[in-house]
């Protein structure tokens, strides 16, 4: 395992954490949880993204916020062809002519084969077919942060969002970051602070609530009570300088960058839910999970290992 996955310079102290969501959970009425109780496990996840054939052979890359490592940028360029990748960047907010500009700049440092931008002024442009024909041939697809409701609003039920999903199925990666990766499922956490506003989002992950920010803005609280109204999804919560990446061929994920992510599920006949903390560099197997079997340590497999490639 290389230093870099394990660098935790910007990771909150883990004292600090376990009390963050110790106290988060008395305040829900889910009882203080000791890690001691919930470590290397995690309740069945009721995950059907597999039986979707549209959302077979593609990548997701779960980014929670904040300033990303170069590293985990890194990683959805390789997962998107290196520098063959042809990449399309879809910002979360109404962005100027400096805006997109610079989302065009940020991407092309990386060297990629190619990187547009795609960005509708309307609802209506969205709607057309000729305005999203360049996701027809992107390897990799980028959800910028800003307003995941600005996302969900201009291209749900559109030609986008079937093209994104026809990335998936060709095997592509979508990443996403802040609002981007909040997007991705459906139901999404549209807001809020301590309750959550529910929305609609752009369905590219099935059984799974997606928070981000988490442990920086405190969010264990309004991702179960989200769980409360969805008690047969996954709440995923990752924090800022991390992300999950999920193979959907294999069902593995892992966790790259800084800090950590949490994952929640309700236990049938448990009167509150299980937590499980993962770590930069800790794996996991959607299948083994959907089992109930202990989530085993950390193998130390290579990116391509992990990814089933």
């Amino acid at each position: 395992m290389s230093s870099w996955f394990r660098a935790g310079r910007n990771r909150p102290p883990r004292w600090r954490v376990l009390l963050w969501i110790g106290v988060a959970t008395l305040s829900t009425g889910a009882g203080l949880l000791a890690r001691s109780e919930i470590e290397r496990r995690v309740a069945r996840w009721t995950y059907s993204a597999a039986a979707d054939g549209r959302r077979e052979g593609g990548t997701l890359l779960i980014a929670g916020g904040g300033r990303l490592p170069d590293g985990v940028k890194r990683h959805f360029l390789e997962l998107a062809g290196g520098d063959k990748a042809r990449l399309v960047i879809i910002p979360a907010a109404n962005e100027d002519a400096a805006g997109l500009r610079e989302y065009r700049e940020d991407w092309s440092q990386f060297t990629p084969q190619s990187v547009e931008v795609l960005h509708a002024d309307s609802r209506s442009t969205s709607e057309t077919p000729e305005f999203s024909r360049c996701l027809d041939e992107a390897t990799g697809v980028w959800l910028g942060g800003g307003q995941q409701t600005w996302l969900a609003g201009w291209y749900r039920d559109t030609p986008v969002q079937e093209r994104l999903l026809g990335v998936l199925a060709r095997g592509g990666v979508i990443g996403g970051t802040s609002a981007g990766a909040s997007a991705m499922s459906d139901p999404m956490i549209a807001g809020g602070r301590e309750s959550p506003h529910r929305g609609r989002g752009l369905g590219l992950i099935q059984g799974v609530i997606i928070d981000q920010h988490f442990v920086r803005r405190n969010r264990i609280g309004r991702l179960l009570k989200m769980l409360d109204d969805y008690p047969d999804h996954v709440g995923l919560g990752v924090d800022e300088r991390t992300a999950v990446i999920l193979s959907v061929r294999s069902g593995r994920f892992r966790i790259v960058g800084d800090s950590c992510a949490v994952a929640c599920c309700n236990s049938p006949g448990s009167p509150r839910p299980r937590i499980e903390f993962f770590d930069a560099g800790d794996e996991f197997d959607l299948a083994s999970l959907r089992n109930g079997a202990p989530t085993p340590p950390s193998a130390g497999f290579d990116l391509e290992d992990i990814l089933g490639e």
